[in-house]
């Protein structure tokens, strides 16, 4: 997986209004992914596939994560600090977050490649 900053944290002049709108509004998901594929007393497995220019609104995030590439692709991944990215993602990429104590991770992710982007996200369920 390979990231591209496009936009620095605190700069939120390239935003779209709809999606400032949408931060501001703080009306975010707390579920990791789009569909709930298991969930135990440790963990939840989530299922992320997005179509063509497909978005998944913005999560907040509060647990240890980690997800799997599971096809290639490109897409744009929004923070709620301002900081926009570019990802490269190739099939069977890991990237894990350990999360600090009180800490929480506002993001979302649209695909902008051409074909079908999909993940499967981990979740710690230890918070």
């Amino acid at each position: 997986m390979n990231l591209l900053e496009l936009s620095p944290e605190g700069n939120f002049e390239s935003w779209e209004i709809s999606r400032l709108k949408e931060l501001r509004a703080e009306e975010f998901s707390k579920e990791l992914g789009q569909s709930l594929l298991y969930e135990n007393d440790e963990f939840r497995l989530w299922d992320i596939t997005l179509k063509h220019k497909e978005r998944l609104t913005f999560r907040r995030v509060v647990n240890d994560f980690s997800y799997t590439c599971i096809t290639d692709g490109f897409g744009v991944i929004h923070l709620g600090n301002g900081k926009i990215q570019f990802g490269q993602f190739k099939k069977g990429d890991v990237c894990s977050f350990n999360m600090k104590e009180n800490e929480e991770l506002i993001l979302d992710v649209e695909n902008t490649g051409l074909g079908i982007l999909k993940f499967i996200v981990t979740e710690l369920k230890l918070k």
